[in-house]
């Protein structure tokens, strides 16, 4: 089977080949635009599970910013191509779910996406990656299994007997994770299965906070071995990121090699703006697609939050659209109730006027990193040294503030800000009567603050492209130079062997001794000495094109003849000076009578063995 990962253009992706083996949360697969770096940093990882290089991976990233969508369509591609690489997608939910349940659950879903894979009938996967479609019993699916013919249909009728088994006998919670997280492993490593697995775990850290483990309150901590895997590697995403790198760097040190997953290169996520733009009906151009992707902070969900239809809600086809789009939602739409939801989480254990206020001062000054200290003095804040630290632990734990070396700043999204802003207009003293003109003049400010940088930036650097330009310029011109100087040196050389006369009259072929860019003690340069034994010739090189002999000027002539005399006297006072002006391609005819009339030999003897293109003075 050909690659099927093959981008077009405008970031969009040939679908050609692919076979939607799980739906995609996208909808319609043209949907989705961009997010080639990351597609093909996750294909060449999962290209090389087949020489068992691939080590798991942890692709982290916020909610929104289209983790699943990429694993969704990774699982797709890989599922298409049939090259040996199974993929298995399970997403962790909210939800309480014990232990055992577990076990049954991710056992069930693991086998009915094998099978799809094995019969190419594409049902076994649409309801193994949905809970409420799946098999529910182990007993069942090895009915359904019976009639099949498919490859280690032995393995795996002995894999589900044995799980079955298992989940029939009391033992202590944490005893059911650990076997059921161990079944892709288990199967990809049985002799005779020549496949290998990619686990594709979604949400990862709903497996820590709502799966019931008994006395064990980290189930995570059974992939301790799994994730070692050569033969059935994770992929695991999660959308709090603080939480997922918090419970990996405690729970599972060094199994899992952190990825995370930026926000859309601007371009594309300008593309996909106009994309979605044009499947709901509207008429939005490319600047205005700049905007909306300006101030959603080039985050894809919350690109399609703002443009997804609804009553009330304005179709965007300007910026004033835009802004009031906007407004809708972070008074009464799902990019406030998501926000909400994010907020809530830490809530229950800090001061939430206190979070509030954190988590705006640091987004309203979004580019600036504050040490604990101070912070606590910009913003006045009625807490000691170690409190604040344990709630600034806290948000960035939860995804609404970053930290860096121990200083902390805002999330960057833009989207945040505007919700705190309306929400919460009266813990930070906003001006409520003219609420709705700072909100859309906060938004315009925003962006063209950020349109000024991109500008300062883009001049700094064609400045120092025209910089290194110049550089590379002067350096190929000198090389063209020198090239020049040894051509002319040659065609003087082949007229005293030819002994031709005029300026190499005299000169013999074994006594002659050339030299070019020959340095003066001042640091000037003649471009080529010819020593004979009664004589020296000095000669001035131009490679100028034809619209920059005007440079060379009756000034340049002096200049020339000044210095080859006094190298003359100083080196050469025995000898006859004999001076040569080589210009590629000719002098300005204003120049002709000047040289003239400083005496200065033009002609070569026998021109046919002279360069034409050149002239001698």
């Amino acid at each position: 089977m050909k690659k099927l990962l093959k981008p077009k253009e405008n970031h969009r992706w040939d679908l050609e080949g692919i076979e939607f083996a799980i739906e995609e949360r996208v909808g319609d697969p043209a949907l989705f635009i961009g997010r080639v770096a990351e597609m093909d940093f996750l294909y060449r990882w999962a290209g090389n599970i087949r020489k068992k290089i691939s080590r798991s991976i942890a692709f982290l990233g916020r909610r929104k910013i289209g983790k699943s969508l990429i694993v969704e369509r990774l699982y797709n591609i890989l599922y298409s191509e049939r090259k040996g690489v199974i993929p298995f997608y399970y997403e962790f939910a909210e939800g309480e779910q014990n232990a055992r349940e577990f076990l049954t659950d991710f056992t069930i879903s693991f086998y009915m996406q094998i099978i799809g894979y094995y019969t190419r009938d594409i049902t076994w996967n649409r309801k193994a990656v949905q809970p409420d479609k799946r098999i529910s019993d182990i007993g069942t699916l090895l009915k359904e299994i019976v009639p099949l013919s498919i490859p280690n249909k032995d393995i795996i009728t002995e894999h589900l007997e044995n799980n079955l088994r298992v989940s029939e006998l009391e033992k202590p919670p944490y005893a059911y994770i650990i076997k059921a997280v161990g079944v892709p492993r288990g199967f990809a490593s049985m002799v005779g299965v020549e496949d290998q697995v990619v686990q594709m775990l979604d949400e990862f850290q709903y497996l820590n906070m709502y799966i019931d483990a008994g006395n064990e309150d980290k189930p995570c901590k059974a992939y301790m071995s799994p994730a070692e895997s050569r033969v059935a590697p994770l992929l695991i995403t999660g959308s709090l990121m603080g939480v997922v790198s918090n419970d990996l760097m405690r729970w599972l040190p060094q199994r899992f090699t952190e990825v995370s997953v930026p926000r859309m290169d601007e371009s594309e996520s300008v593309e996909m703006t106009l994309n979605y733009a044009g499947f709901f009906g509207y008429r939005t151009d490319r600047e205005t697609a700049g905007y909306i992707a300006h101030i959603t902070n080039n985050v894809p969900g919350r690109i399609v939050d703002l443009l997804a239809p609804n009553i009330g809600k304005p179709e965007i086809s300007t910026f004033e659209d835009a802004d009031r789009a906007l407004a809708w939602e972070v008074e009464k739409g799902r990019i406030r109730s998501d926000w909400e939801e994010y907020l809530s989480h830490a809530m229950n254990s800090v001061n939430d006027v206190n979070l509030r206020r954190i988590t705006y001062f640091l987004c309203r000054h979004e580019g600036e990193w504050y040490y604990p200290g101070r912070l606590r003095q910009a913003m006045s804040l009625d807490l000691d040294e170690g409190e604040l630290r344990r709630e600034l632990r806290l948000l960035h734990r939860y995804d609404l503030i970053e930290e860096r070396g121990g200083r902390y700043g805002g999330v960057f999204d833009r989207t945040l800000k505007k919700v705190l802003m309306t929400v919460h207009a009266d813990l930070y003293g906003l001006p409520v009567d003219e609420f709705d003109s700072y909100f859309r003049n906060d938004n315009m400010l925003d962006y063209l603050k950020d349109r000024a940088e991109h500008l300062e930036l883009e001049l700094a650097e064609a400045e120092e492209l025209r910089g290194k330009l110049g550089v590379l310029q002067g350096r190929h011109n000198n090389l063209k130079g020198r090239y020049y100087e040894q051509e002319v040196l040659l065609r003087l050389v082949r007229h005293i062997i030819a002994g031709k006369g005029g300026i190499v009259q005299g000169i013999s072929v074994t006594e002659f001794a050339p030299v070019t860019g020959y340095h003066l003690t001042s640091g000037e340069e003649i471009d080529i000495v010819l020593e004979g034994g009664q004589s020296v010739i000095m000669a001035e090189c131009k490679n100028y094109l034809p619209r920059y002999l005007n440079k060379i000027t009756e000034k340049t002539v002096d200049e020339f003849i000044e210095k080859a005399v006094r190298l003359h006297n100083d080196r050469f006072s025995g000898k006859e000076l004999r001076l040569a002006f080589f210009s590629r391609h000719g002098f300005e005819s204003r120049l002709e009578p000047y040289l003239e009339e400083k005496g200065i030999v033009t002609e070569l003897p026998g021109r046919a063995l002279s360069c034409s293109h050149i002239r001698f003075i």
